[in-house]
């Protein structure tokens, strides 16, 4: 049986299924649920609910053309869980008891002569969502005609909303004027499929309307708002600030969550997650479970651990970060037990915290956890220079020398103006005792060419830290553990090991002895021959003791036996006796090279000699 063509309103692309069957019973001058009572092709639950045969049953009952249903139709999928036009809606996020309108339409709708007039005005499914507050084709603030959840009556659009007919020219009169804001612009679209493809599409379009609700109340109204208390048009408001974080995506949300921590520092409360990002933080841990929000929960423990001191112990939406990646003053001195001060101090000395940030509380004062931690590690197990030469045994001075070696190195230098003293950090001076007697060996009683560290180096004439380098680089084959002493006492190596490994370069030159008997004459001579610079010498360190002394170059020695022989040696080399020599060389007026007075010996220039007589300079 089909319903009389009379009695069929006509169906608006944007009603509600139950609008159009109120507008029906309205035809009927009856309630829609006393038309669903005596009309069995009409299943008032099955079509409040969507079933898609109570919907076939009533577009073939009213004669509608087509197999679908031209108007909107509300799907209930599971509990408190709706689906429009593809879109799903929570119950709390649609206004199914309360009947909100668009006076403007309602009135256009008076005068449209399509219909009877008992039947002309319909319900737009826009105004059902409870987050689109204006009308967009008026941009007119909806208004409440009706709220009733009496069984007999919800649902009944056309009954509950008569009364507010009688003063229609009234209401449309006191409408407010405003334009749509651009969360009801997006979620009009969204409706439609025509969204843009935004962050928020990720979120179910209830999950992205309120998101974007909640953060604006708490950017409007502050982070502790009671929004329990805004009114509709405040929650408008709300919607088109939230919108404009929101729809740029974790980028977005995070630079609101920015200034949410900024305002927080200026304050004097307590820190804490709860107590920054306020109303938001409680409403996504504590009043809604629902897996929808789980992307905006993530973005704001992504942003939480970034700017947070947040570490594994702490929580948020329940859960827990894997390490940590900022510490505040108070947590680090919870996890050192470091005076806040000396933290404080310590990190600003090392760059870690500046000067602005000195000013602010301990919970507030936030730093890199990699960064920190190797002070933090340290801090509460320093020692003064003075402690560590006790601590590994070790006469004075040994440690000063192992310092300015740089083998024991401080975790803080000294000598600032804010730390006067070196710091060590106990681990790092066991990790040197430990490297140092590595490869040590209990002394055989054999073994009694063996010395300790610093016997070997007063024997190799070389320094103490020398001596440790070769042992902690390895280089000394024999190292071995006095049981009767600790620490670097007990360390006892062979000097005749160290002595070749840490002799000097050789300085490429002869010393005065040598020079002595390569020109086979006295000390006397060689030292008046450099004093008035016959013979070029220079000071150079001796390669075993690192004395200072005077030497002669190879090649300038080479050079001047080249050039110069004392008559001693001449006449050896030639075989003639010395005074024989002497007199014929001064019968051919070949006189000395060098003043007597000056040098103490006959010496001649020889190529004065081979001038006067080539016998006298045989080829050597």
């Amino acid at each position: 049986m089909t319903l009389d063509a009379f009695f069929v309103p006509t169906c608006y692309s944007d009603e509600t299924v139950l609008s159009f069957c109120s507008r029906i019973a309205a035809m009927h001058t009856c309630s829609l649920q006393e038309l669903c009572k005596y009309k069995r092709e009409l299943d008032y639950v099955g079509i409040r609910d969507g079933d898609p045969k109570a919907i076939g049953k009533l577009t073939k009952y009213v004669g509608l053309k087509g197999e679908r249903f031209p108007g909107v139709i509300t799907n209930h999928i599971v509990d408190h869980m709706f689906e429009i036009n593809g879109q799903r809606f929570t119950r709390a996020s649609l206004r199914r008891a309360q009947v909100r309108v668009c006076p403007h339409c309602l009135q256009e709708d008076l005068k449209n002569e399509n219909d009877h007039i008992a039947a002309r005005p319909y319900g737009r499914v826009s105004w059902t969502i409870g987050s689109i507050r204006t009308c967009s084709k008026h941009e007119t603030a909806l208004v409440t005609a009706a709220k009733d959840d009496h069984p007999q009556r919800v649902h009944d659009f056309t009954l509950l909303v008569r009364p507010f007919l009688k003063d229609i020219d009234q209401h449309v009169a006191s409408a407010l004027h405003r334009t749509p804001s651009d969360l009801e612009t997006y979620l009009d679209k969204r409706i439609k499929g025509e969204s843009p493809n935004i962050w928020l599409c990720n979120l179910p379009v209830y999950a992205a309307a309120r998101a974007c609700e909640i953060i604006g109340a708490t950017k409007i109204h502050g982070a502790s708002v009671k929004t329990e208390s805004l009114s509709e048009d405040q929650w408008y408001e709300a919607g088109h600030i939230g919108f404009e974080f929101a729809a740029k995506g974790a980028v977005g949300i995070q630079t609101y969550l920015d200034q949410m921590q900024l305002i927080f520092t200026q304050s004097r409360i307590n820190w804490g997650a709860r107590q920054i990002y306020g109303r938001l933080y409680e409403w996504l841990a504590h009043e809604t479970d629902d897996s929808a929000y789980d992307e905006l929960r993530d973005i704001i423990i992504e942003h939480a651990l970034k700017t947070l001191p947040l570490g594994p112990e702490d929580e948020i939406f329940g859960k827990r970060p894997p390490n940590r990646i900022l510490h505040s003053i108070h947590s680090a001195y919870l996890e050192t037990g470091a005076h806040p001060k000396r933290l404080k101090k310590v990190l600003h000395a090392v760059g870690l915290i500046n000067v602005d940030q000195l000013r602010q509380s301990d919970d507030r004062i936030v730093f890199r956890a990699d960064e920190a931690k190797f002070y933090l590690d340290r801090i509460e197990e320093s020692m003064s220079l003075n402690q560590v030469r006790a601590y590994i045994n070790a006469p004075r001075p040994v440690e000063r020398g192992l310092l300015e070696a740089g083998i024991l190195k401080p975790w803080l230098q000294g000598g600032t103006e804010v730390f006067k003293d070196h710091a060590f950090a106990k681990r790092d001076v066991d990790d040197f005792l430990a490297t140092l007697t590595a490869e040590a060996e209990p002394i055989a009683s054999e073994e009694t060419n063996l010395v300790p560290i610093l016997r070997a180096a007063k024997l190799a004439n070389c320094t103490t830290p020398e001596v440790v380098k070769l042992i902690l680089k390895g280089n000394l084959r024999t190292i071995r553990l006095d049981p009767e002493e600790t620490g670097f006492l007990s360390l006892l190596v062979d000097p005749s090991e160290v002595k070749p490994l840490v002799r000097r370069e050789d300085h490429g030159g002869y010393s005065l002895r040598e020079v002595e008997r390569k020109l086979k004459t006295s000390t006397r001579v060689v030292k008046a021959l450099i004093e008035h610079g016959y013979l070029q010498a220079e000071t150079a360190v001796n390669p075993i003791n690192r004395c200072p002394q005077t030497i002669v170059k190879r090649d300038v020695l080479h050079s001047f036996m080249v050039k110069f022989e004392t008559a001693n040696s001449l006449s050896r080399r030639t075989g003639n006796h010395l005074q024989t020599l002497m007199r014929r060389l001064k019968g051919l007026g070949i006189n000395p090279a060098f003043p007597t007075d000056q040098v103490p010996a006959t010496i001649f220039a020889l190529d004065q000699v081979a001038s006067a007589d080539p016998e006298l300079v045989p080829e050597p």
